[in-house]
């Protein structure tokens, strides 16, 4: 999808990618990175208390984790454009495995290229989605040869 030049991208196209396991170290260095200490993600005890007996990962960490799944090529996916629609659908623990799946859903020309919208799901070892966004990503059209 985004190792496609702009025309080349075909409309219903889906792909799956993954997974990668989310650790301890993933969850101390977000909460690290962002500040996000709250007790459901980083106190064990706190966690075991709550309604899911355990901690959870935080939501924006497993949707930071979809970026490393799936190909962008640097020539040919020029801007993250944006998000929209961001559910998070179940909890995400520690030990998880996920995996992203995308579906372009639509595309809208500008001038080099064009925006690819796109579904994304992220799904765990389970087969459950945890989360859903709509993804747009600016692609470059491919280049033109210079006529001789």
């Amino acid at each position: 999808m985004y190792e496609d030049w702009f025309e080349d991208v075909v409309l219903g196209r889906s792909a799956e990618y993954g997974g990668v396991t989310v650790t301890e170290a993933h969850v101390v260095g977000f909460a690290g990175l962002t500040g996000d200490h709250h007790r459901l993600h980083t106190d064990a005890e706190f966690a075991a208390r709550s309604r899911y007996g355990q901690r959870v990962v935080h939501g924006f960490l497993v949707l930071s984790l979809s970026a490393g799944l799936f190909p962008m090529d640097p020539e040919k996916a020029l801007a993250f454009y944006g998000m929209d629609r961001v559910r998070f659908l179940h909890p995400t623990f520690i030990g998880d495995t996920l995996r992203c799946r995308l579906t372009v859903e639509a595309t809208v020309p500008k001038p080099g290229g064009g925006v690819v919208d796109t579904a994304m799901e992220m799904v765990n070892q389970r087969d459950q989605t945890v989360v859903v966004a709509r993804l747009r990503i600016l692609v470059a059209e491919r280049p033109r040869v210079a006529a001789a």
